[in-house]
């Protein structure tokens, strides 16, 4: 399974802590595509219709992101996760047990849409973090946030 998520276009980890690859990190399809192939198969409350337009790829992962699904974006030399609001105990082992090496690596979370533009708090994109670091941040950050209900 690492191996996969290593060298996909695109990964969901969805409620369930399942991860969905998709293509390919070095094939010419852009990330967009396979965010419609599964907003179409998974989430059909969702209208992507007028979300092609702008960075969709960010705008989709927003709507990913409110059904509970986690999206992750893997280019070459970096990767960019977008969390939903509260990550669920099953997505948070699935992430444990992802092994990226030492590919540095994104997180987008706390996302809010203002008019067609994703606005977020990031962890990663300057520093240079592995996900094992990155998600050590994210979570220092988050915890008395999540469980102050």
């Amino acid at each position: 399974m690492n191996q996969k998520i290593i060298d996909s276009k695109i990964t969901i980890i969805d409620e369930s802590g399942i991860s969905h690859v998709m293509g390919k990190v070095n094939e010419p399809n852009k990330h967009v595509k396979y965010l419609l192939d599964y907003i179409n198969l998974n989430c059909l409350d969702i209208n992507v219709g007028s979300l092609t337009d702008g960075n969709a790829g960010e705008l989709l992962a927003y709507y990913i992101a409110k059904i509970g699904d986690i999206t992750y974006f893997n280019e070459d030399g970096f990767g960019m996760f977008y969390f939903p609001d509260n990550l669920t105990d099953e997505q948070v082992e699935t992430l444990d047990n992802i092994d990226l090496g030492y590919k540095k690596v994104g997180i987008c979370y706390g996302l809010k849409l203002v008019g067609k533009n994703v606005m977020h708090f990031t962890i990663g994109m300057a520093n240079d973090m592995t996900l094992k670091e990155a998600m050590e941040e994210y979570i220092n950050k988050t915890i008395d946030k999540n469980y102050r209900r």
